[in-house]
């Protein structure tokens, strides 16, 4: 009876599949140059969607056989298409309503910052907060502090960041609306500057974990109504540009940002990564500890991962290195944490079961990760948790790539980075920033934006890498990393980053040839059809 039960249950199966395999495609795109990411089939044609997901890649011949009379054709005339792209690195953190300063690049002196600032106290009623992103020349420039500041805007808050993320200036307004005090300690990985040494006086300049959990205050004083309207609209230039996912840090308090997150019903997929703040005794893991596991969770939102900064960017000389910086002899940057710290938190990904994302700009930071993870259990451990040293950019030297690539680390880098060339030379030399010796190591590479949204800019970035151009990956392993990479980061591979059966219907098409126009190009791409789980989501109406 057993078998007999057993081989009914088999026919009913293959009946199942049979009847399935026979039933029309919803979707099928037909005509174009489909580059896959997928090392089995790397081109194709056309490709066929039923539900959410692609159930057929080949010629347009062969995909046209699976069309029926409800199914819809999309002709392709011969398009680029690629894989959804995933920004495996990008942040969200909106800012209340106030007056935002506007240069003409992203480097404005001290000077064209003061008279910005000064037309925005004309034009701002009192009270109103004035926002500037400035760059090294603002923010490495002792001058720039409260006092200043509070000489131009006496009566609005003032708060000045560097677009790279590392560095804040603010008035005494500011400071108020914040919620720092002249007694307010320095935090765990991060310091208040003072008038004088020794004492309590804020001088307006604060660095690393100091800015971050203002940087919280700040974003509870955006009403939701605003944080939707950001969203809805930071996913609407993503979708025009090709981009399907996106992983994202933000400095909300997590619950109110993954509330709002599948409050705002955006079209794209996004993982919310915690960005946990510090007190003066320790790191807050309140938010880590209610994470609920990867493997349980369904849906467009998805919540993991464990992110600590341990070092600055080469922009301020914050970056952790092993030799002092080339102009600046004998400062080697600075760790935020200590290597028994480092210890603690790789532990504690164990622990919750979480992936770990550790920002290391520099080789010491990275030397200090790896150190940490060959100190905690066998090598071979590793490769399974998949951990994240964002940028990296450290991780050329051949000592920390082989032990990088024994430990299964993913380095997600951020090409956008690599646009100024000149200050990274002055910093570090040219034994910085890997790219294609990470590929080369067989290191597992995703690619995010960290600044400018377009993939394409950094795709362009990464097949350039003006600082080193002997790094420069092929533009077909710059997308590949923008895609399968992106996905393989995140532990989402078996679902997105190729166009092949079974995965996620998340596709880009696009608006010119990425991997034949030249390289100046490149950044004038956009997507003329995008689509995630087989749903148009952007449409240009170039296609008939």
């Amino acid at each position: 009876m057993k078998k007999l039960l057993l081989g009914v249950w088999g026919l009913w199966l293959a009946s199942v599949a049979a009847y399935s395999q026979q039933q029309p495609v919803d979707l099928v795109l037909l005509n174009g140059r489909l580059f896959t990411s997928d090392a089995a089939r790397p081109t194709a044609q056309a490709l066929a969607i039923r539900g959410e997901r692609i159930v057929a890649v080949g010629t347009s011949a062969e995909i046209a056989k699976l069309a029926g009379a409800t199914t819809r054709r999309i002709d392709l005339q011969g398009h680029t298409v690629t894989p959804g792209f995933n920004d495996a690195h990008n942040h969200f953190s909106p800012s209340p309503r106030g007056e935002f300063l506007t240069f003409k690049s992203r480097e404005p002196t001290w000077e064209e910052a003061s008279q910005a600032i000064a037309l925005a106290v004309q034009k701002a009623p009192v009270g109103t907060w004035i926002f500037g992103e400035v760059g090294v020349a603002v923010v490495t420039n002792e001058q720039v502090n409260r006092a200043a500041l509070d000489q131009l805007a006496p009566r609005h808050p003032v708060l000045l960041r560097a677009y790279y993320g590392h560095g804040y200036i603010a008035n005494s307004l500011a400071l108020k609306q914040l919620n720092i005090q002249e007694q307010t300690p320095d935090p765990l990985g991060g310091y208040f500057e003072h008038t004088t040494s020794g004492t309590r006086q804020l001088n307006g300049r604060f660095w690393e974990y100091a800015q971050w959990q203002p940087s919280r205050t700040l974003t509870a004083q955006a009403p939701d109504s605003v944080v939707l309207a950001e969203l809805r609209s930071f996913s609407a230039e993503a979708v025009r540009l090709g981009i399907t996912s996106m992983q994202l840090f933000s400095f909300m308090p997590f619950e109110r940002f993954r509330r709002l997150l599948i409050q705002a019903k955006l079209p794209i997929r996004v993982r919310a990564i915690p960005f946990s703040p510090t007190t003066a005794q320790q790191r807050d893991l309140t938010e880590v500890r209610q994470l609920p596991p990867l493997s349980k969770q369904t849906g467009k939102v998805t919540v993991s991962g464990i992110k600590w900064v341990l070092d600055g960017t080469p922009y301020e000389r914050g970056a952790a290195l092993r030799q002092p910086y080339q102009d600046r002899p004998g400062w080697t940057g600075k760790l935020n944490f200590s290597e028994a710290e480092v210890a603690r938190m790789v532990q504690e990904s164990v622990d919750f079961h979480q992936q770990l994302l550790i920002h290391c700009a520099g080789d010491r930071s990275a030397e200090v990760v790896l150190k940490a993870l060959e100190s905690n259990g066998p090598a071979t451990s590793w490769p399974a948790r998949r951990v994240r040293i964002e940028h990296g950019d450290g991780l050329l030297l051949p000592d920390l790539l082989a032990r990088a690539r024994a430990l299964g680390v993913v380095v997600v880098q951020n090409p956008s980075h690599f646009g100024e060339p000149e200050l990274f030379r002055q910093r570090w030399g040219t034994t910085m920033q890997p790219l294609r010796s990470l590929v080369t190591a067989g290191i597992p590479v995703a690619i995010g934006s960290d600044g400018p949204l377009s993939p394409f800019l950094n795709i362009m970035l990464a097949s350039l890498t003006p600082s080193q151009p002997q790094e420069a990956l092929t533009r077909e392993q710059a997308v590949q990393a923008y895609t399968y990479g992106s996905a393989f980061a995140e532990f989402a591979e078996a679902d997105k980053g190729k166009l092949a059966v079974g995965q996620l219907a998340d596709v880009a098409v696009l608006s010119q040839d990425i991997f034949a126009v030249p390289p100046p190009e490149l950044p004038k791409t956009s997507s003329i059809l995008t689509l995630v789980g087989g749903q148009v989501v952007y449409d240009a109406k170039v296609l008939k």
